[in-house]
């Protein structure tokens, strides 16, 4: 009874949470999301593909976006609550200069995954119309839902969707914290 419930919310999320328009709404978003080298901030590289399986957060920023620093430690603050539960955050920096984003991730203490694909990579090539913008992908890397911008509304009724996936696979919920509560 538990599973099927689970399985008609996730149903329900997936259909309200539609990408919206002026972002990743093309047929080929999905391979795009899934095959796009991101660098990691210790030169090494990553494709989102690499966490398939994760319900994944991905957080497109920049170091010079006043929200984005508002939203960045709540985002930090949800990694580590879904660590080995079965989602995470993938913070991705459009700045032109990698060093920015390192130096930022620095003085705000990130522990999330942050990689640097400048303004001409991914956010480009999806489209991403303004930053903070956040995709959430299904396990198998579907995107189910945006939020454009970083209305607090918006950002916990996704952080929300995630904890509701999270469960259906059997984990416990973590207790909501707000953005405004929700300090490191």
């Amino acid at each position: 009874m538990k599973r099927t419930f689970a399985i008609v919310l996730l149903a329900i999320l997936g259909a309200v949470g539609a990408p919206a328009a002026g972002g990743p709404a093309a047929s080929n978003a999905r391979e795009t999301l899934a095959t796009h080298r991101l660098s990691l901030l210790d030169g090494k590289t990553t494709t989102l593909a690499a966490h398939r399986g994760d319900v994944l957060v991905v957080n497109f920023w920049a170091s010079w976006c006043a929200p984005c620093r508002h939203e960045l430690p709540l985002l930090d603050q949800w990694n580590s609550d879904w660590a080995g539960r079965g989602a995470r955050v993938i913070a991705i920096s459009i700045d032109n200069d990698a060093r920015k984003a390192k130096r930022f991730m620095d003085d705000m203490e990130l522990s999330l995954t942050v990689v640097h694909d400048g303004p001409n990579g991914l956010a480009r090539s999806l489209d991403i119309p303004t930053v903070p913008y956040t995709l959430l992908l299904d396990r198998e890397g579907n995107v189910i839902d945006t939020v454009r911008g970083s209305a607090e509304a918006e950002v916990t009724a996704l952080g929300r969707k995630v904890e509701t996936m999270i469960a259906a696979r059997g984990a416990k919920p973590v207790q909501e914290a707000g953005m405004a509560g929700g300090s490191r």
